[in-house]
This record gives C-alpha cells, sequence and structure tokens, in this order.
C-alpha cells in the first residue's frame, strides 16, 4: 500500500510537492492562528452578541449597512466595538483565504494526469509560493 499525501501517492513527485506544500501551510496556518488566539474568537462571538442585543445582527450580505448604522447612533464606545469586530473578522478572513489557497492548489495537484509530470507541478508549485 502506497502513502498518500492529500490523496496524492507520496512517491511520486506530485506527491512530494503536496507534502511540501502541507508543510509550508503549516507553516502559515501555524503564525496565523498563533497570533488569533481562542480569546479573539471569543471576543468576537462576544462583539456580535452585543451588537444582536441591541438590534443589529451583521451577516456578510448586510455588513455595511449595520456598520452604517452602528456609526449614526454615535455611541463612541459601540463605535470602538465595531472597530475591534471588524479587525477580528478581517483576521479570520486572512486565515481562511489562506486556507483556500492551499485547498485549490492541492486540488490542481489532485488533478493533474501525469502525477510525474514535473513541469505540471512545478507551474502549480510556483504559482502557489507566489502568492
Amino acid at each position: 500500500m502506497h502513502k498518500e499525501v492529500e490523496g496524492i501517492d507520496a512517491s511520486t513527485y506530485a506527491g512530494k510537492a503536496a507534502s511540501a506544500l502541507k508543510l509550508k501551510a503549516r507553516g502559515v496556518f501555524g503564525d496565523e492562528l498563533l497570533t488569533f488566539h481562542l480569546l479573539d474568537f471569543v471576543s468576537l462571538m462576544l462583539l456580535n452578541n452585543k451588537f444582536a442585543s441591541k438590534g443589529i445582527f451583521i451577516t456578510e450580505d448586510n455588513k455595511e449597512e449595520c456598520y452604517i448604522k452602528i456609526i449614526e447612533q454615535g455611541d463612541e464606545s459601540l463605535i470602538e466595538d465595531l472597530e475591534r469586530y471588524i479587525n477580528l473578522s478581517d483576521s479570520i478572513k486572512a486565515i481562511e483565504a489562506k486556507k483556500n489557497e492551499y485547498q485549490q492548489t492541492i486540488k490542481q495537484l489532485q488533478q493533474l494526469a501525469d502525477y510525474g509530470d514535473r513541469d505540471a507541478v512545478n507551474k502549480i508549485v510556483e504559482e502557489y509560493l507566489r502568492r
């Protein structure tokens, strides 16, 4: 039985590339996750609850209107909370974007017709590393 990395035979060139990308991604995600603590996530949820208690339910689709509604209230404390909320949300989105980039790259490797095609593998890996 062959060892696999992300569903790709680890003994192939694509498998070795997937293994290297996985290691690189772990480093990137590790750094991102080390700076985004569980406490940050809990703070985001508490802020969300605070806004909800005031009848403001922020979603991706309505966030601009909610931000304006909060600012128009003129409550300095609530505006500071909004700023914290936006910063925490942006941190989560940045981590999610990096995860999606990694997953898309692995999917491209998985879809190769020939896992030994060094040129195709290198092109995919180079595109990922340039981001």
